[in-house]
C-alpha cells in the first residue's frame, strides 16, 4: 500500500487438510500435449472474465510456477474436443490446483469435479499432505465444488494487488 498498490480483486483461498486417496475420476481426463495449448488457451478466454485470462505466456508461467507439475485436459466425445482443463502443482509436500477451466457449455456435466479428482489423485500419489486452490469470491459454483471434496476457507483470504505505471 506504501508503494502505491491498491486491491484489485479479493479470492477465496481454501486447503485441504489431510489429503486423502480420491476415487479416479468418473469422466476421461488425460495428458494435455504441447498441441493441445492453443485449444486450452481458447477455452482459458471463454472460460473466464478478461482479468483473470491467462494469454500464453501465463500458461507458461502457471506451467513452472512449481518444481512439479500436471497439465491434464478433459475430452468430450465423440470428437474428443477439449471442454476442461487443470494445472496442478507439488512443492515442499503441499499441493496447489492451480487453475481448473471448463468451457461454459460443458458447466454441470462432472467435467470440475473430474478435473479436480485427478488434480488431487496425482498430488496424493506425490505424497502431498495439503493442498490449496483459491477461486473468486463470486464464484459460488466453485467454491461449493472444493467445499464438496473438504476443501475449507481459510479466514485471511487472498487479495490480488496492483498499480497504474
Amino acid at each position: 500500500m506504501d508503494a502505491s498498490f491498491t486491491v484489485r480483486e479479493r479470492l477465496h483461498l481454501l486447503a485441504l487438510d489431510r489429503l486423502e486417496q480420491p476415487e479416479p475420476p468418473a469422466l476421461p481426463v488425460g495428458r494435455a500435449a504441447r498441441r493441445d495449448r492453443a485449444a486450452v488457451l481458447a477455452l482459458d478466454d471463454v472460460a473466464f472474465d478478461p482479468f483473470w485470462r491467462l494469454g500464453s505466456l501465463g500458461l507458461r508461467d502457471a506451467l513452472d510456477a512449481t518444481p512439479a507439475r500436471q497439465f491434464r485436459v478433459a475430452r468430450h466425445t465423440p470428437h474428443r474436443e477439449i471442454v476442461g482443463y487443470a494445472i496442478t502443482g507439488y512443492a515442499a509436500g503441499q499441493g496447489y490446483l492451480q487453475r481448473v477451466a471448463v468451457h461454459p457449455t460443458a458447466r454441470r456435466e462432472g467435467w470440475g469435479r473430474a478435473l479436480v479428482t485427478d488434480g488431487l489423485l496425482w498430488l496424493w500419489r506425490r505424497g502431498a499432505t495439503r493442498a490449496f486452490v483459491n477461486t473468486q469470491l463470486e464464484n459460488h459454483t466453485a467454491l461449493a465444488l472444493y467445499e464438496s471434496f473438504g476443501f475449507h476457507v481459510l479466514p485471511a483470504g487472498l487479495a490480488v494487488m496492483g498499480r497504474s505505471l
